[in-house]
């Protein structure tokens, strides 16, 4: 065996990047943002494999986050062969927002301490662009109405 992992270990090497440059493709075909905004990569799809890869046979995955529609692949021969369970979505907020409405209401929570910045809502695109920056200190974002 080769310290490259085996025969056949770079043709496979080929065949994987190929198939990630195609899924680049597909959910991310911008790849030339301007500023320091999000740039593709293989983050998403390999965070999955290494999640699936992790789990003990029989474990349950929990996906958690927002892939975009165009995003098809996912190890559904390594999870089917560790039968595993896979949950995922994205927040059920009609199960949660009664509650959280109630805790504001009382003053058991002030959702005002985690803005981090507010801006007029004339300013939304630029306020959201500092966000996706990842500009320091942009964390949640006030749009505050304007009075004419």
């Amino acid at each position: 065996m080769s310290p490259q992992g085996g025969p056949g270990r770079k043709a496979v090497g080929k065949a994987e990047k190929k198939a990630f440059e195609e899924e680049v493709s597909r959910v991310a075909p911008k790849t030339k943002p301007d500023g320091d905004n999000w740039h593709p990569g293989d983050a998403p799809s390999m965070a999955l494999t290494w999640a699936v890869t992790a789990l003990a046979k029989a474990g349950t995955l929990s996906i958690v986050g927002v892939y975009p529609h165009q995003a098809k692949t996912f190890p559904i021969g390594l999870a089917m062969n560790k039968n595993l369970t896979v949950r995922m979505g994205n927040c059920n907020h009609r199960r949660y927002l009664p509650l959280l409405v109630e805790l504001v209401r009382t003053g058991a929570v002030d959702p005002s301490k985690l803005l981090s910045q507010h801006e007029p809502i004339g300013n939304a695109i630029e306020a959201y662009k500092e966000f996706d920056r990842r500009e320091p200190g942009w964390v949640k974002v006030e749009l505050r109405p304007q009075v004419h």
